[in-house]
């Protein structure tokens, strides 16, 4: 039994483990307007001149907004340093999330703006996190579980979010843009505790721009680029869906929505937590179990007969989910020379936040090419699931031809210089 204790105890004993109060809370702000989510299906009945697919683009605009910030903050970190990064990045995030709530019934331009000024935020938030994590935990084995210790923190702090969210939205609709008054404590916690960290190199310049983008843009980042936007693409469609597939079937309504974003949230940090035993049991497989997964979870909850369905649906996907996303991360951060990890990382999540921003448009024009402009929002959610089982076909055949064996080590990071 002491075996075991130690065993356990030991997993999750990690180095730099204080730098993780500031860095999950980075996580945690990144992914908070997904949680918005529950108040889609208030805002369609509020402006029911504006087409569905609009209504889904406030939710995806700020993954628009950030793809161009988030490829910025990996040229930004060799010349400012992280900590400022995020300063600013937060000041975005508190000016963009408290504007709605200063006027009752907001034009929904500003609701546009809001969500733009948002993902400018988040943009420079997105890929810091992560960044932080591969300077400070350089072995692969640490790392990955440091990643999914940093995730299972998102997830939890959005399984809270969630419900405060909808608790809020029940209120009053913009009354959900609360939530961004936790900024302000974030903000001091990063101006006290976070430490100014390194400047990257500048490896591509006018001299090394051809050294340096060979060094970037190996085969094993353009796959994670492709495998990665694609996926994103289809999983954004449980957030623009949920609500309304849930107003559509009588199941319920805006806390209700709420409680299966936060149950999808907790499956998600349940993941995280586990991460590292999962890369291990797994290795370079890891994201066949969490394609499958969500795949699964999409399909039950579109043919879903009831709210039960539903809520056990929303679990399965929530754990894929993490699977998916934690494996993102690690995937990139070990597909390219750890020098050039923080411009990889702003690669491959600004290309995921581009397939947030299209997934209303392409999972909508494909479902009214298909079944019609009367389908509903289980279609959306059915058609996801058919993309994430194509996927998994893919990855299939990556793994099986071109994945080179993912080979952990246990090196123990020097300690940081700072």
């Amino acid at each position: 039994m002491k075996e075991l204790l130690r065993s356990i105890a030991g997993y999750f004993r990690v180095q730099h483990a204080l730098f993780l109060i500031p860095i999950g809370a980075f996580a945690i702000y990144d992914s908070v307007f997904s949680a918005f989510s529950s108040v889609l299906a208030v805002l369609w009945e509020m402006y029911p001149d504006v087409p569905r697919a609009g209504i889904q683009m406030i939710l995806a605009v700020p993954s628009l907004a950030s793809i161009p910030t988030t490829l910025l903050a990996g040229v930004l970190t060799s010349y400012m340093h992280k900590k400022t990064i995020a300063e600013i990045a937060l000041a975005f995030l508190l000016v963009g999330g408290l504007a709605p709530v200063a006027i009752a019934e907001p034009h929904i331009g500003l609701l546009f703006a809001s969500s733009a000024l948002i993902g400018i935020g988040q943009g420079l938030l997105h890929p810091l996190a992560s960044m932080l994590v591969c300077q400070y935990w350089e072995s692969k084995s640490e790392r990955s579980r440091v990643l999914g210790f940093k995730q299972a923190l998102n997830y939890l702090g959005a399984a809270v979010v969630s419900l405060l969210v909808g608790l809020l939205a029940f209120m009053q609709w913009n009354f959900a843009y609360l939530i961004y008054v936790g900024v302000i404590p974030v903000l001091i916690i990063t101006a006290t505790q976070l430490p100014k960290g390194q400047l990257e190199d500048r490896l591509i310049d006018c001299r090394h721009l051809s050294s340096g983008v060979r060094k970037l843009l190996t085969p094993a980042l353009m796959y994670a680029c492709f495998i990665f936007c694609a996926v994103s693409l289809f999983n954004f469609a449980f957030q623009s869906n949920i609500a309304m597939l849930i107003n559509e079937k009588g199941f319920g309504d805006v806390v209700d929505t709420a409680v299966i974003t936060a149950i999808l949230q907790i499956a998600s940090f349940a993941v995280g937590v586990f991460y590292g035993q999962i890369v291990k049991l797994f290795r370079r497989y890891v994201l066949l179990p969490g394609l499958a997964l969500l795949a699964t979870g999409f399909l039950m909850v579109a043919f879903a007969p009831s709210m039960a369905v539903v809520l056990v649906g929303g679990t399965v996907f929530g754990v894929g989910a993490g699977i998916q996303y934690v494996t993102t991360l690690y995937s990139t951060s070990k597909s390219v020379d750890q020098h050039v990890v923080s411009m990889a990382l702003s690669l491959v999540l600004a290309l995921t936040s581009l397939g947030f921003s299209v997934s209303p448009i392409v999972i909508e024009g494909v479902k009214d090419l298909l079944f019609g402009p009367g389908a509903g929002a289980d279609v959306s959610l059915a058609i996801a699931g058919v993309g994430c089982a194509a996927l998994f076909v893919v990855e299939c055949v990556h793994c099986r031809f071109f994945a080179k064996e993912d080979r952990l080590d246990d090196v123990v990071p020097d300690e940081l210089v700072d």
